[in-house]
This record gives structure tokens, sequence and C-alpha cells, in this order.
């Protein structure tokens, strides 16, 4: 699939044109203009910064590229260029960081995962297995201050963080027999994609991780792990699987980076308009995400998509298979503040209901 580059409003539905950048990414520098004196009454030039993604035009983002355009009354620009690096690979994500950190690209809206193996691993804990099970709690503790502090883990190596946005519910799909309990697990390959907190927690189920990238094959795996959207998208319910219908592992939130020089070559009202334009598309994004999972499961129903329940013992045994994680993740002092702060938020937080085509 070819990436797709697209303003803010093309995004959105709008009928607005593309914005050529020359050599592929945004002249922030040159953009960004001094005031006009009183004589100059000519409006000020836009700044245009070009974004990329691995997604395609999903709503995922949306509530952010409108609220850029909203708080800076079209001041600020963004080109979208969705779907990058799409097919190439199981390391597409860390492809893109290399994007941003080389100013290919001004901004990149991606998966917290990959920065969990060595760039940011304390961001590990936004994805500990069965810790974040809903899109009320992912919701929850993106709005929260600790939000604040785990996107400063980003900063560093050329690349600055901008926000945390809620991202889809990744559950486990089971090829013959679902995936309900540890024993489902053992000796089965389970494909994941980067990130080292679903390697340890496969490893620690007793199955062999195997990285695929996104819209790969699953034909040769023994299950996956993957939000229901692009399995709809995907049609990975075509190779037969079924999928668990009461647990998520873990949620995909997406991080929104800059490249450090483009950033700074911003004022600094502009910075803080593009992190608050992130902040308050957190508020809304669990009940936007919630209907998009329901469409997708409404489609995967319609083609014979089949679920099956955990039992409360399955849950249980889960849970104390995968306690090698969190004692993995604890070892570091900032990522066990983390956790500690996530667990306190979410624990009175409902899980989403069963899956089911029965409805």
């Amino acid at each position: 699939m070819r990436s797709r580059r697209t303003t803010v409003g093309a995004a959105l539905g709008s009928a607005v044109g593309l914005v050529l950048l020359a050599g592929g990414c945004s002249d922030t520098a040159s953009a960004v203009k001094p005031a006009s004196s009183a004589q100059d009454t000519r409006p000020a030039k836009p700044v245009v910064l070009s974004l990329a993604t691995p997604m395609g035009a999903s709503d995922e983002f949306r509530a952010f590229l409108q609220n850029v355009r909203t708080l800076s009354h079209n001041e600020i620009q963004i080109s979208a260029e969705f779907n990058a690096h799409h097919e190439e690979g199981p390391d597409f994500e860390e492809q893109l960081l290399l994007d941003v950190q080389s100013g290919r690209v001004d901004l990149a809206a991606l998966g917290s995962r990959v920065f969990d193996i060595r760039r940011a691993p304390a961001l590990g804990a936004l994805t500990a297995p069965l810790l974040i099970n809903s899109f009320d709690a992912e919701e929850k503790v993106l709005g929260a201050p600790v939000a604040d502090r785990m996107i400063r883990e980003v900063d560093g190596s050329g690349l600055t963080g901008v926000g945390l946005l809620p991202g889809s519910l990744r559950r486990p799909f089971g090829a013959g027999t679902p995936l309900l309990g540890p024993e489902d697990y053992k000796g089965r390959t389970i494909g994941i994609q980067e990130s080292k907190v679903a390697d340890s927690t496969v490893r620690a189920l007793g199955a062999k991780p195997q990285w695929f990238g996104a819209g790969s094959s699953v034909a040769d795996l023994d299950g996956f792990e993957q939000q229901l959207v692009s399995v709809n998208g995907s049609r990975y319910d075509e190779a037969g699987m079924i999928g668990t219908a009461n647990v998520v592992l873990w949620p995909r939130p997406i991080v929104l980076v800059a490249n450090t020089k483009a950033f700074e070559h911003l004022s600094e009202d502009q910075r803080r308009l593009l992190r608050k334009a992130a902040r308050q598309a957190v508020h809304g994004a669990g009940a936007d995400l919630r209907e998009q999972e329901h469409s997708a499961l409404e489609s995967l129903c319609a083609r014979g998509q089949r679920f099956a329940a955990a039992t409360p013992a399955q849950l249980t045994a889960l849970r104390k298979a995968v306690q090698p994680v969190y004692d993995q993740l604890s070892r570091d002092r900032r990522t066990k503040e983390y956790l500690d702060t996530i667990t306190a938020l979410v624990r009175e937080v409902r899980p989403e209901p069963p899956l089911s085509c029965k409805d």
C-alpha cells in the first residue's frame, strides 16, 4: 500500500488541496516568520509541518489534527502522510523514527511500543500485560498528569515528545483453538509487532514470539495479537483464527514525536499549542475508539469471525503467568513508579465487555 499525504483539512474530509513539500518535508525554519511591521498588512505565512504515520487516515489522531487547526486559527497546517513504511517489514515504526531523527518529516504518530525496546523503556508501563484493558482506562491514564511525565521519556537523540494519545486495544487470536489460558500459548508461535513488552509476555506464556509487519500474512502463525480494526482491514479473519472475547493484552497508545530542531524552530506559543492540542485530544477518545471497534466487529461477525471467552480461572492463571514481565519492568525505578501510578488509576475502571457476534 502506497503512502498518502494530505493536509489536516483533507484528513478530516474537507475540500483542501495537497500541500507539496520540497524534498518530502516542510521548511519549518523558513515558515516561522518574525512579526510584520506596522506597514506590512499581509497575512502571516502559515507554518506547515509534515507528519508521517504508519496508520491509515484514522480517527485515532483526527482530534489532534482538528485541535491544531482550531487552536491556531489555521496558522499551523499539518501535511499528513499515511501508511508510511506500512508494508516494509516488522521494524516499520523504527524506520519512521529514523525519518523523524533525520528531519525527513517534522512529526510522527506511532505506537508507544517501539520506544520500549531501547529508546524509552519506561514507556513499557503503558503496555504492561492485562493492565490497561479498556478504552476508558486508557483515556483515564493518558488524561492524568502522569502522561505529561511519560512523554518526556521520549526526549533525546534528535526527538522531542509532543503528546500521548489513546489507541486501539490489542486482543489475542488463536489458530484452531483460541488463546484463553496459559496452556493455550505453550509451544505456539505468536505474531506480535515490535515491542519488548509483548516479546517478554509471549515468552512468559510459554510461546515463541515472531515479529511481523503490519498487513503481513498470518497464515503461518499459530496466533497473533491485533486490534479488531486491523483484523478487519487486513481480513485476518480469513485465516480462520478464533478471537478471545474477554482478554485485552494491552492497548496501542500513540506517541506524537517531533524532530527536535524542527520543534525548536517554532515559537514557544506554537510549541505550547501543539502540546495543548494533544492533551485536548485525549478527552472523548475512548468513545470514538469504541465506535470504531464496534464497526469492525460488525463487519467481522458478518464474515463469520468466531470468539471464545476465557473462564475466571483462566484469567487468573494468565495474570499469574505474566508476573515475570512486571518483575522485569519494575527493575527500573521510573518504570515501577509509572506502573504503580497506572495501576492505581485503572483499579476501579471496568474492563471492556466481552466481544460477541450475537448482539
